[in-house]
């Protein structure tokens, strides 16, 4: 274990984040038991005034975990390795933590998820001055702070966890993880060249939808939202392999190096932020897309609003997807164009 300044600003903004959203989840619980609509009784007006103080606690929760989760993630990549003995990127940080470390992002980015799909929502309600989503919106919350908590809680135990005094071997871990997947790969496995045309493919139908949902009426858009989350999701995960097993090579400059850390550092010109931040917003504003057009056709009060974000989900996409293939891409063909040879 090591207290480093990163490290307690990571557990400080996590504290500060949970006292928000459990205060959020309280008035939440509150809402979800006692709202009704329309009524003008003492009680309604508590819970109207709780559903404000509740939107807001719910927001700066959920600005301190993104912030925290960023800090965790430079942390990881950049300051840790140089205290771990054997440590050459964050997968050593992550293989001196035994494991919690990998655990602590997944839950934090499952909750981050759920937390965009209450944003969303709550967003929505604030449109309209009947509120329609209330009830909807605090269940949304109820369920994503007991998630926030449990990654909250990973964390604190992979900081705890971490062990900076036995050596690690992160190069081993990698180039074991690689030999592996070579073995499979000859063995039927699925090739490299699939991901490299299942992300172009993927590509081509995301920006497709992007723009159909974009430029479509609004009851086209909202038909087609429902595709663009599907395509999305496909998305996402093809491109994340496509980057670490092909296209990652030519910002490393050599082959056999499948390690995503190494993209955070600074001699690599920090491109992993950006590349994977543009996997997220796909991988959000897809299924938002799909959330908010449900929305505009069973919710008649915030039908244009939600046919707007349907839009705005599209045009997120379509540009974050432009934005990781000029990321990925434009490298592999500057070296195509330079040596006149593909990498592999």
């Amino acid at each position: 274990m090591i207290l480093h300044p990163l490290l307690l600003s990571v557990m400080l903004m996590d504290l500060l984040g949970l006292l928000f959203l459990g205060a959020a989840a309280i008035s939440a619980m509150r809402i979800v038991a006692g709202w009704q609509a329309g009524s003008a009784s003492f009680e309604q007006i508590r819970l109207e005034r709780r559903l404000e103080a509740s939107s807001i606690q719910g927001r700066c929760g959920l600005l301190l975990m993104l912030l925290s989760t960023l800090v965790l993630v430079a942390a990881i990549a950049i300051v840790l390795p140089r205290m771990v003995p054997g440590a050459m990127c964050g997968t050593g940080v992550m293989q001196a933590t035994g494991g919690s470390a990998g655990r602590a992002l997944f839950l934090r980015g499952l909750a981050l998820c759920l937390l965009c799909a209450w944003h969303l929502l709550d967003r929505l309600n604030r449109k309209s001055p009947e509120s329609p989503l209330t009830t909807g919106a605090a269940r949304s919350l109820l369920l994503a702070s007991p998630v926030a908590f449990v990654a909250v809680l990973e964390t604190f135990r992979a900081i705890f966890r971490l062990d900076v005094h036995r050596p690690v071997d992160c190069c081993a871990v990698v180039y074991d993880r690689v030999q592996s997947l070579t073995e499979e790969t000859s063995a039927g496995g699925i090739p490299d060249t699939f991901w490299v045309w299942g992300l172009a493919a993927g590509s081509i139908l995301l920006i497709l939808f992007g723009l159909l949902v974009v430029g479509s009426r609004p009851a086209g858009s909202r038909k087609r939202a429902p595709v663009l989350a599907f395509v999305a999701l496909f998305w996402v995960p093809v491109a994340w392999m496509a980057l670490v097993k092909v296209l990652s090579a030519y910002h490393y400059g050599v082959l056999a190096h499948s390690c995503p850390w190494c993209l955070f550092l600074p001699e690599h010109n920090l491109v992993g932020y950006p590349v994977f931040a543009s996997l997220a917003v796909v991988g959000l504003e897809g299924p938002a897309a799909f959330l908010a057009s449900r929305i505009s056709s069973r919710v008649p009060a915030l039908k244009d609003e939600a046919t707007q974000r349907v839009r705005q989900a599209g045009w997120h996409a379509t540009l974050a997807a432009l934005f990781f293939l000029c990321l990925t891409g434009l490298p592999a063909l500057v070296w195509r164009f330079r040596f006149g040879v593909w990498m592999g």
